[in-house]
């Protein structure tokens, strides 16, 4: 068989790979052919196809520069370039040659629909603008009415660089309007979801996981977002649900195996809460939260050296959101390492702007944790400070002005602690823990004043 004849051999092999999705034999096929005739420019252009679908993105696109090096320009090779640029991270090279192509064809929707993301990763929105109405031009020129598929992209990547905006409302639109072009249009139900979500518009935002759910029920990510979404507004049984779902396509998602945990600690289900904590620490041992979860079991099981030794793997992983650090913290005062707890919490409460802007609740649960931990280490002075940096935050938190009254007992400052436990009692006049203070207040104001008295008649 002639030099040529393999290479087409390998060439027609490699299509029927292709077809079949045995993507790896087609890419060795395509290979074997190119290696014998490497100025085929069709083949280049499969190869950049099969490495597509294999996620190769930096591979793919220079199959595809190979191809419109032998083939000349052409709208297919320009356009899977463009994608492909993008899908590797690098926009702003897929503008330019959304640019050559649009150059040599105005008329291809594509061009402009695909530069409205590229320019909105770059940051440069007003351009990404400037190209949805170009876009939108296009399909009103076209006498067919545009492509809806097209359409609904546009409005898909015009939804994202307005919501990095913060125009909530014209991203809500834009994404209202992809689906309306395209009622099946991939995540667009999702982002509306976490939009609404970030809005507290907690009945849309469930509407639209589930719609999102209805069109892909094997979407992983949106599974994981609708149970953490439910598992945080008390609904544990339904975001168990989910979770689970989730586990069925992809076990290794050691993530969904740590928030099963969490479900089950908070219904007292150490067991289970271990075994699952257990594996997701085995599926991703960098996975931040896993070994407070295994602490906090420990604890709850009176298990102190346990629940120390699973608190130092903790503090030796990164990325803990703030409530996770939080919780690691109030932890380490419960067992006197209140050192260790002032450590952790002081980044978190240096950044006081960000998580005051926030979640003003979760910085001032943040100043009463390290008030605690000062006050176990002795220094009612910081202790104090804390607590009322906790009140200018949150007026009249029960717990900072519980705090602040101990911690104004605790050095004796008598008359500052009364003034700050009136304040309680006067929002709380029933709340126990503050009378027990203002019982152990008034037996310390009057031991002090039968001391005075004695020191006086000598």
């Amino acid at each position: 068989m002639s030099e040529w004849n393999q290479a087409q051999h390998h060439a027609r092999r490699a299509r029927r790979f292709y077809r079949a999705g045995q993507w790896e034999r087609a890419l060795e096929e395509l290979r074997e052919a190119l290696e014998r005739r490497p100025h085929e420019g069709d083949w280049w252009f499969g190869l950049g196809l099969t490495l597509d679908a294999l996620d190769r993105y930096d591979e793919a696109a220079d199959a595809f520069e190979k191809a419109l090096k032998q083939r000349g320009e052409d709208v297919p090779g320009l356009l899977h370039l463009g994608i492909d640029l993008l899908r590797a991270g690098n926009p702003g090279k897929a503008i330019g040659v959304f640019e050559q192509m649009n150059r040599l064809d105005p008329g291809v929707e594509l061009g402009y629909v695909h530069r409205v993301l590229a320019y909105g990763l770059l940051g440069m929105h007003d351009q990404a603008e400037l190209m949805f109405y170009l876009g939108l031009q296009v399909a009103e020129d076209d006498p067919s009415g545009g492509d809806d598929r097209a359409q609904a992209m546009a409005h898909d990547h015009m939804a994202q660089s307005l919501l990095v905006r913060g125009d909530h409302t014209r991203a809500v639109w834009c994404w209202q309007e992809a689906l309306r072009r395209d009622p099946a249009h991939p995540d667009a139900h999702r982002s509306l979801a976490i939009v609404h979500q970030y809005l507290d518009q907690d009945d849309k935002a469930r509407l639209h996981f589930a719609q999102q759910l209805e069109i892909n029920p094997s979407d992983i990510e949106t599974l994981m977002d609708f149970a953490d979404h439910l598992l945080k507004h008390g609904r544990s049984a339904e975001a168990g649900e989910k979770y689970r779902r989730a586990l069925e396509y992809d076990p290794t998602r050691g993530l969904a195996h740590q928030r099963l945990g969490d479900i089950a600690l908070s219904h007292g289900h150490y067991g289970a809460a271990t075994d699952r904590y257990e594996r997701a620490g085995q599926l991703d041992p960098s996975l931040p939260g896993v070994r407070l979860g295994l602490a906090t079991v420990c604890h709850e099981r009176r298990d102190h050296a346990g629940a120390k030794r699973w608190l130092t793997g903790e503090l030796a992983v990164e990325g803990q959101t703030p409530e996770q650090v939080l919780e690691l913290a109030a932890m380490l005062v419960e067992l006197s390492e209140n050192g260790e707890a002032i450590r952790l919490l002081n980044p978190l409460l240096s950044g006081a702007d960000d998580l005051l802007m926030a979640e003003n609740e979760l910085y001032a649960m943040g100043l009463l944790c390290r008030a605690a931990a000062w006050v176990g280490q002795g220094d009612l002075t910081r202790g104090i400070l804390d607590c009322e940096r906790c009140l200018s935050v949150v007026p009249g938190h029960r717990i900072a002005i519980l705090q602040l009254t101990t911690a104004y007992y605790q050095a004796g400052r008598f008359e500052d602690a009364r003034r700050w436990l009136a304040r309680g009692l006067e929002n709380q006049p029933d709340d126990p823990e503050l009378r027990q203070i203002k019982r152990k207040l008034w037996r310390a104001q009057a031991l002090q004043g039968i001391r005075r008295w004695l020191g006086g008649s000598r």
